[in-house]
């Protein structure tokens, strides 16, 4: 589990170098981005979206402190304007329970990025941000010392998290915000139990800007974005990935439902994304997957020769590996990268394991013009992990659907 782990450090941190790299070198080439600091508290509850938080009400509250480090836009140039004066950052996060020994003392180190929806004046404005990061120190289910914490299966998981707030500029230097964030945590079924931990808090932050409103220019209005003409890209995007799943034991001489088995899983999408503005795109989706684990069938035997036991695995029918979902697919869109979600359901679905309706979400950062690597996690009742991927695409650029309609009238 280590070695997932480490991979998957690495390609969040690969992935939080594409999204910052056109800021960075904008900060190095360009008069550099306003820098600030911020403080984020907040106290919320644990979702019962599993038995472990359901029985014994164990863990139903939280609070959470962040430490963060940002460049927000200088608001000179028609993409800050565009892509509603975006920011983004590093944090650092630490969360306390209300049963400390529940889930231990956990911390994660975060990548952060926002922006805008609406300003409703000069100093108030409403704007939403994402996360996505690791997190460390949880006390993970353990057969013997920790039995009971099917929520997480390993002391390393992904955080996943979103908010929506109001900011208030109370000075040149110090804003105010506070609003609504969640959180998920999760491993992606790469170590089960894996039911993950889903949590919810309103929370305050101050913002502290290294440099006051005086040093930079307030946004420029007449910076006007060039056009976008409506138009589709056609994304077509390769998955590889592994997973675990939970076994039946009835007949099986098995002593758990866990088998230390990853199954190998294959996927490919094809997706037609309109687009009429900067900031958003969206449309349908088709995934095709292979998964190894469906229709997979676990016993113990004893081999006849050594007379040792042995947990031997039996795979089920090609097509019952198969699956063939439709989603509705939406995306955030920055210069360079995007976060995107998919609400799907499997028509073709040999896996009895999975449920049909499944969601999806992720980064996308275009490595070069047109090629991009997406990281993951595919889910079900928006909750129960599935597993966590990552993948490489490619983007058909569409023609605009006003010199379509001229080149075909009827």
């Amino acid at each position: 589990m280590w070695q997932k782990c480490i991979w998957v450090m690495i390609l969040l941190l690969s992935a939080g170098g594409l999204l910052a790299e056109e800021a960075i070198v904008d900060s190095l080439t360009k008069k550099k981005d306003p820098q600030f600091l911020a403080i984020n508290a907040m106290g919320g509850v644990v979702l019962p979206t599993n038995a472990y938080i359901k029985e014994g009400n164990k863990v139903p509250a939280y609070s959470a402190l962040s430490l963060k480090y940002g460049f927000s836009s200088s608001g000179d140039s028609w993409e800050d304007v565009a892509y509603g004066m975006p920011y983004y950052g590093i944090g650092l996060y630490g969360a306390r329970f209300f049963h400390k020994k529940a889930l231990g003392y956990p911390f994660s180190l975060y990548l952060f990025q926002g922006a805008r929806i609406r300003d409703f004046s000069r100093k108030t404005w409403l704007g939403f941000e994402l996360n996505l990061g690791m997190s460390f120190n949880w006390r993970a289910y353990d057969a013997f010392d920790n039995p009971d914490n099917i929520a997480l299966g390993s002391a390393v998981n992904i955080h996943v998290g979103a908010s929506l707030y109001m900011t208030t500029s109370l000075s040149k230097r110090v804003d105010l915000r506070y609003g609504l964030g969640i959180s998920h945590f999760s491993n992606g079924a790469q170590q089960l139990p894996n039911k993950g931990l889903n949590m919810a808090a309103p929370f305050i932050e101050v913002i502290y800007k290294l440099q006051d409103d005086a040093e930079k220019p307030s946004v420029n209005k007449n910076l006007t974005p060039p056009p976008v003409d409506e138009h589709f890209n056609y994304d077509l995007t390769f998955t590889s990935t592994t997973r675990q799943i939970w076994m039946d034991t009835l007949g099986t001489n098995l002593p758990s439902r866990l088998i230390d088995k990853n199954f190998k899983v294959f996927g490919l999408s094809f997706s037609a994304l309109y687009t009429n503005n900067y900031k958003y795109r969206w449309g349908p989706s088709i995934e095709f997957v292979y998964d190894e684990s469906s229709g997979a069938h676990a016993w113990r035997q004893q081999h006849p020769e050594d007379g040792k036991y042995y947990d031997r695995i039996r795979f089920g029918s090609f097509f019952e590996r198969l699956s063939l979902g439709i989603s509705l697919r939406g995306e955030v869109t920055y210069p360079h990268h995007s976060f995107f979600c998919n609400l799907g359901y499997n028509l073709l679905h040999g896996n009895s394991y999975d449920f049909r309706f499944y969601q999806i979400v992720g980064v996308k950062a275009y490595l070069k013009e047109n090629i991009f690597g997406t990281f993951g996690i595919r889910a079900a009742r928006f909750s129960k992990a599935q597993y966590i991927y990552w993948s490489i695409g490619y983007t058909i650029p569409g023609k605009p659907i006003k010199e379509r309609r001229e080149a075909n009238p009827r």
